[in-house]
């Protein structure tokens, strides 16, 4: 396959996003979440545009309404404000038993949803298939939501619907997608589910559901805070999926509570959004660093800079139906990044490490033991037998030879490793310390293989505070001076470039979480040479 200069541009950008992204995809659990700006391209209002248009509507004459308001007055407020206007209007022309009935309420309520279908599609293109065509990134998109699961859109309109019918695989025989406003319920498809948070406003797809109309201060209220609201849906969504938002504004409130909450609740879940440039030259008048770094701390988001057309190729280099995996491999090499982050997680015992990356599940995670650990390993080192020890040593080796040999074979993802293969010579009194290095290279380098390299992250904390927090698992051998060495030891065993110290005091665990995920996503990927280091002590 023949790439682009812009294309190979993109992968070394964002390298680490689209194997992480990628990685989520092959998983299904990577979820598209859509705003306004993916529906602009098709002639639709934004919102302040669709509310002064409603407003200048002969059947609401909502001006004096809009006069009435200020810059500082939410949308959501504004549109309650029209609503409540117009249905004051509507019952000025029946009489006050008539208008206090179930049939007043439905009659005015189906009649707003007219007007605002009408001011919403009225400017939209006539010949939709042209229109898909001219987008500047849907038809890479759509690929990737006809094989995601759930797709969140925060629109009104219909026109995702229509182009996953018209651009449907010809060996789907159904409609060639599912429209949900109630998550709730169990979805008749597999993958192609579109669900419209706030209600969807029919244009010619009459099979839609209309059973929900999220558009004014009320019914925002009610879907947020109400019994069996869509709140609490979302914020599990975001926790248990890997999001993309593009064509979003992080000021909704709706989706900015809901980012709020997931981050809160599942702190080493990471969230992709796309802040779109209308030219590659709007990057230079953009403090970068700061519009990441508020997005990272506050909604545990990392921002993708991209224009429309870079919109349509990171869908494509995400999507290993449209990019397979060699194709993406021959790409990496043109632009000169690696497709494989390795990071390992070490420290003295009780410092969080293994609770930090249980954190980080929506990353590929090896855990420090691989398969259940024998009970000898329950005892202190320094009271084993021989026997015992032989036993330890030999589990304690295969191991990490089976980590080692996963992290050998895997060429694409993000990997978190529990304990690098060095960390076994900490715990060896110094003496037999040549021989443990020695037993680690043989196992772990049988046939000319190589211990695999990566970052390494120390986490360190307060000695005392540690021996009194390992008491709580019954190993009331590690005391604080024995601790202090093992840290010292640690300490020295990875100094060196590649290699993270991370004091974790006062720190809570999602504050170290998250501390971490900065070094994964944002620092510069430079390995630390374990193999070479490994070799050093034999």
């Amino acid at each position: 396959m023949t790439f682009t200069s812009e294309e190979e541009a993109l992968l070394r950008k964002y390298a680490r996003p689209i194997v992480h992204m990628r990685g989520q995809h092959k998983l299904g659990r990577l979820a598209p979440v859509l705003g306004a700006g993916v529906s602009k391209s098709f002639g639709l209002p934004g919102w302040s545009e669709f509310i002064k248009k409603i407003a200048a509507d002969p059947n609401v004459k909502g001006k004096n309404v809009l006069d009435g308001v200020t810059e500082r007055t939410s949308l959501p407020f504004v549109t309650e404000l029209l609503f409540q206007h117009f249905r004051r209007v509507e019952s000025e022309k029946y009489n006050t038993r008539k208008a206090l009935t179930l049939e007043f309420e439905n009659r005015t309520a189906a009649k707003w949803q007219r007007i605002c279908a009408k001011h919403l599609y009225k400017d939209s293109r006539s010949s939709f298939s042209a229109a898909i065509g001219k987008h500047p990134y849907l038809s890479q998109l759509l690929p990737l939501i006809q094989r995601t699961a759930l797709t969140i859109t925060y629109n009104f309109d219909d026109f995702l619907e229509r182009a996953l019918r018209e651009k449907k695989p010809a060996t789907d025989k159904s409609r060639g997608f599912e429209t949900v406003t109630n998550p709730w319920m169990q979805f008749r498809r597999e993958r192609g589910v579109v669900y419209h948070a706030n209600g969807v406003i029919k244009s010619e797809l009459m099979e839609l559901p209309v059973d929900k109309f999220i558009f004014s201060e009320s019914s925002f209220a009610r879907q947020k805070f109400g019994a069996g609201g869509d709140g609490s849906f979302l914020v599990n969504h975001f926790c248990k999926n890997t999001c993309l938002v593009i064509g979003a504004s992080l000021e909704d409130e709706s989706l900015r509570g809901t980012l709020v909450r997931s981050a809160e609740t599942s702190p080493g879940n990471f969230h992709y959004c796309v802040y779109f440039l209308r030219r590659p030259s709007a990057l230079a008048s953009l403090d970068t660093n700061a519009i990441r770094s508020a997005h990272f701390k506050v909604f545990n988001m990392i921002t993708l800079f991209l224009t429309d057309s870079e919109i349509g190729i990171l869908a494509r280099l995400i999507d290993t139906e449209q990019v397979n995996d060699d194709d993406l491999k021959d790409l990496a090499r043109q632009a000169g990044v690696p497709l494989v982050y390795r990071y390992y997680l070490t420290g003295p015992v009780g410092v969080g490490k293994s609770t930090t990356a249980r954190q980080l599940g929506n990353l590929s995670v090896l855990d420090e033991w691989l398969d259940p650990r024998p009970s000898v390993l329950a005892k202190p080192w320094d009271s084993l037998s021989k026997r015992e020890r032989h036993r330890a040593d030999t589990w304690i080796l295969k191991q990490f030879r089976l980590k080692n040999d996963r992290l050998r074979h895997e060429k694409i993802g993000i990997f978190v490793v529990d304990r690098p293969p060095l960390d076994p010579l900490v715990f060896t009194p110094i003496r037999q310390r040549l021989a443990k290095a020695k037993a680690l290279l043989n196992s772990l380098c049988a046939g000319q293989n190589r211990v695999i390299d990566g970052v390494v992250m120390l986490l360190q904390a307060d000695p005392t505070e540690l021996s009194i927090r390992v008491l709580a698992t019954g190993r009331d051998e590690y005391t604080r001076k024995k601790i202090d060495r093992m840290q010292d030891d640690l300490r020295k065993l990875y100094k060196g470039l590649g290699a993270f110290a991370l004091d974790t005091r006062g720190m809570s665990v999602a504050d170290v979480t998250k501390a971490i995920a900065e070094i994964i996503f944002f620092q510069s990927y430079e390995e630390f040479a374990l193999h070479r280091r490994l070799q050093r002590y034999r």
